[in-house]
């Protein structure tokens, strides 16, 4: 990770923390739960604390197991990283609405857009591999996301044009930001080279999903500026898209505007930036963007 240390303030504390096991977490499901819920969750886990930004996030010990708790099973909560719930939030899909998730195995963002949206409107929780296609369905009928439905397309080979108000581009990516996937180890360049082609290619068909007022939410669990603020910045000049600003509580930084020698521009700093040592969790970039 030392390829990041100049645009990764507080170094020190972001190593440190990448030898870490990340802060258990677990997001709070309405559509289940009742008004124990916080009250049944501490009696199982007593040192549960509620995330200071997000209301429906509780942190546990660095050794729980939540996906062994009857909560869990009886879909009171989704075990989700803290991070990992920021997308959602800046998305803010609404009841009504028509929204995809387009990357959406196995369904951790896809229920938390349900649950927004009080389980009134259409989910179109999309994933272009089969075998993932089961815990997604597991995780839809055990939170009760009654408005969401499943599609098995290629991303970038949805059917149809402007006909979602919101969709959501959590992209394939290199992973760095996820400690359990590849232990904060940095890509190589010919992985990142593939994977910001991939990614621009998903961004451009969800340029084309949305209705003319629509939002596009990007967001990556990489620190790679090719997999986050150049596929952004190509996003803004190719496919004629708008880069808004996000106004979050979450702790986080925002986004480079160069790196290595490439300018991705003054307008990255609408762009948010989460590192490990943030909130004890993995990393997460996210982009906001409308036509």
């Amino acid at each position: 990770m030392e390829r990041y240390k100049s645009i990764i303030p507080n170094f020190k504390a972001f190593r440190d923390e990448c030898q870490k096991e990340a802060v258990q977490a677990v997001r709070k499901n309405s559509l289940k739960t009742c008004d124990d819920f916080e009250e049944k969750l501490k009696k199982d886990f007593p040192e549960a604390s509620k995330s200071p930004w997000n209301r429906d996030v509780y942190r546990l010990p660095r050794n729980a197991s939540p996906g062994k708790n009857m909560l869990h099973w009886r879909g009171e909560y989704y075990v989700q990283e803290e991070s990992a719930s920021l997308p959602v939030e800046i998305l803010n899909p609404r009841p009504g609405e028509k929204v995809m998730d387009m990357c959406a195995a196995p369904g951790g963002k896809a229920t938390q857009i349900a649950e927004k949206m009080d389980n009134e409107g259409l989910v179109v929780a999309n994933d272009d591999s089969s075998k993932r296609l089961q815990s997604l369905h597991a995780n839809i009928y055990r939170t009760g996301s009654a408005i969401i439905d499943v599609t098995n397309y290629d991303g970038r080979r949805v059917p149809g044009t402007d006909s979602f108000d919101r969709v959501l581009v959590d992209a394939p990516c290199s992973g760095e930001g996820n400690n359990a996937r590849r232990s904060f180890k940095a890509s190589s360049k010919e992985e990142r080279d593939h994977l910001s082609d991939l990614q621009f290619q998903l961004l451009e068909k969800a340029s084309q999903l949305i209705k003319e007022e629509g939002t596009v939410v990007y967001s990556t669990c990489t620190f790679a500026p090719e997999e986050n603020e150049a596929v952004i910045r190509r996003g803004v000049d190719e496919l004629g898209l708008e880069l808004q600003d996000i106004n979050t509580d979450a702790p986080h930084r925002r986004g480079v505007e160069e790196f290595e020698g490439t300018e991705y521009g003054e307008e990255m700093s609408k762009t948010v930036r989460v590192y490990p040592h943030h909130m004890n969790s993995g990393g997460i970039f996210v982009a906001r963007l409308g036509k």
